[in-house]
């Protein structure tokens, strides 16, 4: 009898959030048999789940390409165990959901979290009568407009979060401001999944360091990473919560953590670093997410 593959994931929100697709998507992309949801109302609390294993994944955003790392994410991974394993990047398309079909002229009220509403500000702009009534999130603002049943009532928010509440988009075009808005989600784990070195064409090994928050602190940082020609798609500097004259840096490298070179590298970003940690070495999952027409 073939045993059937269970994995508990943690995620942020509601179901319908972002971040529970993200979680559905990497679960789709692994071929999971089957999945246990445990939605959280805290970064903090998806790390706790899988640090003591009630999880065995737990997906975070890490970054977005318009607002840049998310602080509380780059604090949470320089005090944590658990390892980076993979990542998944879907992008942020809003749109208007409704769940009768209506037409675009009856809508009064739009439900949204406060920053699909500022992201989408340019298309809002042209519908000034619109009352906008911000929520906890998105998820939450389709749940709304999907129990009240109301020809003159809708959600921003995602289709596939839409599809979950039995919503349908209004119109089929991505309404951000910015048509090239995506969010880097991190999957974490209590324990790593060994990547063999120079078997598979792209691997990714990252870093996160704390430094005196000085420019020629990053400015060793980049010359030992030039020094080496090490491949760095993702360097991200910015200051520490906890300790303002502190900066905290991400660092991906496209090298396995075996290749040669990055123990010496390594060697040296320690005689400059407060603290350096590595998160994590992987294969990124292919990602199979179907894009919609913008």
């Amino acid at each position: 009898m073939i045993s059937k593959s269970i994995v508990h994931i943690a995620f942020l929100g509601p179901k319908g959030s972002y971040s529970h697709i993200a979680a559905m998507q990497y679960a789709a992309n692994r071929s999971f048999d089957q999945v246990i949801e445990h939605s959280c109302q805290k970064f903090n609390d998806i790390f706790t789940l899988v640090e003591y294993h009630q999880a065995e994944y737990g997906v975070v955003p890490i970054e977005n390409s318009n607002s840049g790392l998310i602080d509380e994410i780059c604090d949470l991974l320089l005090n944590t165990q658990l390892v980076l394993v993979d990542e998944i990047t879907i992008p942020i398309k809003h749109c208007i959901l409704v769940k009768n079909h209506t037409d675009i002229n009856q809508i009064q009220i739009i439900y949204s979290h406060p920053q699909p509403a500022q992201q989408c500000s340019k298309f809002l702009k042209n519908f000034s009568t619109w009352k906008i009534i911000f929520c906890k999130s998105s998820a939450v603002a389709m749940k709304i407009v999907a129990t009240l049943k109301q020809s003159n009532l809708a959600a921003l928010g995602s289709i596939q979060g839409g599809t979950l509440y039995g919503l349908h988009s209004l119109l089929t075009y991505n309404l951000s401001n910015s048509h090239k808005n995506e969010t880097k989600f991190i999957i974490l784990k209590n324990k790593n999944i060994e990547v063999l070195s120079n078997s598979i064409p792209i691997i990714k090994t990252i870093l996160i360091i704390s430094i005196n928050q000085r420019s020629e602190k990053l400015y060793e940082v980049l010359k030992i990473l030039q020094f080496y020609n090490i491949q760095t798609n993702y360097l991200r500097p910015r200051l520490s919560l906890d300790n303002k004259s502190k900066g905290i840096i991400i660092i991906e490298m496209m090298a396995h953590i075996n290749d040669t070179y990055i123990h010496q590298i390594l060697k040296e970003l320690q005689k400059i670093s407060h603290s350096l940690k590595i998160l994590g070495c992987y294969q990124p999952t292919p990602i199979k997410i179907s894009s919609s027409r913008n």
